[in-house]
């Protein structure tokens, strides 16, 4: 965590005082949403659609709460002045319970190292379907434990997979599969609606990339020119291996597509 402040119902408070009861039941049992915003140079990457997502998971999982839109910005705001942090992350938790409670605060930077951008990152498989998977919810057991075993095996994920062998997407992040200038993503039924996920369709549709929602079956992925990761952090992310097996070679159309992406949110900021 970073600065000395966060936001606690819209009222500013020191980190070290914004505590739970030990006995508050919605959040030992996980009951609650969450968002992750990414800040660089003062500006909040997709602030209204990661709110909006925060209300859409807590309707998901009948979360009720009076939080309107203005106010929870104006809340990330006024805690990003009182800080006075130019660079990190922003998470919002919302709480349930007869008094739900959001939580704002603040969060080193990630950063992933430019040679995983030309190299490509390692992901693992395992299989497993997330309950309400289109919401961004607290009970993170499941994936938790399937990320921190991604991580023994020195991989950047772990990529689900479900009861027919498809690829859902990462305990953290969204997949695609790329071919040519065609783009394959799994169904939005089935996936949580990343932020990021939206961000790149819509860049790659300027662009004059194809986009296809389906199925990718695991036993097909290396049909693909290659694949890659989207998240808050890390953007677009070219995967190189799954499980031992690899891309000959991060393709030259994943790179493109790469910089296009750097391009379009930076004409955001």
């Amino acid at each position: 965590m970073i600065g000395k402040y966060c936001s606690l119902n819209g009222k500013l408070t020191k980190t070290k005082k914004a505590v739970l009861p030990i006995d508050h039941i919605e959040f030992a049992y996980g009951f609650g949403v969450y968002e992750n915003l990414r800040m660089r140079k003062g500006f909040v990457y997709h602030i209204e659609e990661h709110i909006k997502r925060l209300f859409d998971s807590a309707k998901i999982i009948d979360l009720n709460h009076d939080l309107d839109f203005k106010q929870v910005k104006n809340w990330v705001e006024k805690l990003i002045e009182k800080n006075n942090i130019k660079n990190g992350n922003i998470k919002m938790i919302l709480i349930g319970g007869k008094k739900p409670i959001l939580y704002i605060f603040m969060l080193p930077p990630k950063y992933i190292e430019k040679k995983e951008y030309r190299q490509g990152i390692k992901v693992t498989t395992y299989n497993y379907e997330r309950f309400a998977p289109q919401a961004k919810a607290l009970n993170m057991l499941p994936s938790y434990i399937i990320f921190k075993r991604a991580q023994k095996e020195n991989a950047y994920d772990a990529l689900l997979i479900d009861r027919d062998g498809n690829i859902i997407e990462g305990t953290r992040s969204n997949f695609f599969a790329i071919k040519n200038k065609t783009l394959t993503t799994p169904p939005l039924s089935e996936v949580l609606d990343g932020v990021t996920r939206r961000t790149v369709i819509e860049c790659a549709k300027q662009n004059g990339y194809n986009i296809k929602e389906e199925n990718i079956p695991l036993k097909n992925i290396f049909d693909y020119d290659g694949a890659f990761l989207t998240n808050t952090s890390g953007k677009i992310m070219p995967v190189k291996t799954i499980d031992e097996k690899s891309f000959d070679i991060i393709p030259d159309n994943l790179q493109t597509l790469r910089k296009l992406y750097d391009n379009h949110i930076s004409h955001k900021e």
